[in-house]
């Protein structure tokens, strides 16, 4: 590993800044740094994991997939987050019980399972840093689906498309749309073809326009911060 990939990691994971000298010196001599491209599947339902990883550059998508093509986001892992289902495989000796795709480009540093087991063993800090990783990512997963549960599809969608910088989305399926909350692609659609008639929004392919912000909040349950 690199002396900038080892500062990059640093500053992206201030949790392992007070690692113990020999375990990080572990850690590191032991880790390979892998680049992967967008579209490139990292894990698919199944696979072993042989490697708890670190992003430092890029954004992978955790999703599960039905037999018949529907998708369910369960969440993204960024620089400075962690897988929590690579963990759970990790210690549990379990298969990956999803599907892990690149989103954007990713450099990732992999800490093989037999270092990352030791360093457990070895280190108090390390433990902190991979078990509040977990917890807040568990956390999110069941307010995800806390979502899907008891939110009606309406109110998903239109949290959705609030969730954008401004009042549009470019490059959006209803493909994608439909992985983010949790329905079918087709139910979209539909949905997107009424708010279009309700005036709350202009749809295009690969492009949806807000036109009317606050009464797509009303409808989403959200309030205006």
């Amino acid at each position: 590993m690199s002396h900038d990939s080892t500062r990059l990691l640093e500053q992206l994971y201030p949790g392992l800044g007070g690692l113990n000298d020999g375990v990080a010196a572990r850690l590191i001599a032991n880790s390979q740094t892998v680049n992967v491209p967008t579209g490139a599947v990292a894990f698919q339902k199944g696979d072993a994991c042989k490697n708890f990883i670190l992003v430092l550059a890029g954004q992978i998508r955790v999703q599960l997939s039905s037999e018949g093509g529907r998708e369910v986001v369960l969440y993204r892992v960024k620089p400075g987050g962690t897988c929590a289902l690579t963990t759970s495989c990790i210690i549990g000796k379990e298969e990956y019980p999803a599907e892990a795709v690149i989103e954007k480009d990713v450099t990732a540093l992999m800490i093989p399972d037999s270092e990352f087991r030791q360093a457990l063993l070895d280190s108090e800090l390390f433990r902190q840093f991979v078990f509040q990783g977990f917890s807040r990512r568990l956390c999110a997963i069941v307010s995800r689906m806390e979502n899907v549960a008891l939110k009606t599809i309406d109110e998903r969608l239109a949290l959705q498309l609030l969730k954008g910088d401004d009042d549009s989305l470019s490059n959006i399926t209803h493909q994608v749309l439909a992985a983010e909350i949790g329905t079918a692609r087709e139910v979209v659609s539909r949905k997107l073809k009424r708010f279009e008639s309700d005036g709350l929004i202009r749809s295009s392919r690969g492009r949806v326009e807000i036109i009317d912000r606050k009464n797509l909040q009303v409808l989403s349950g959200a309030t205006d911060s």
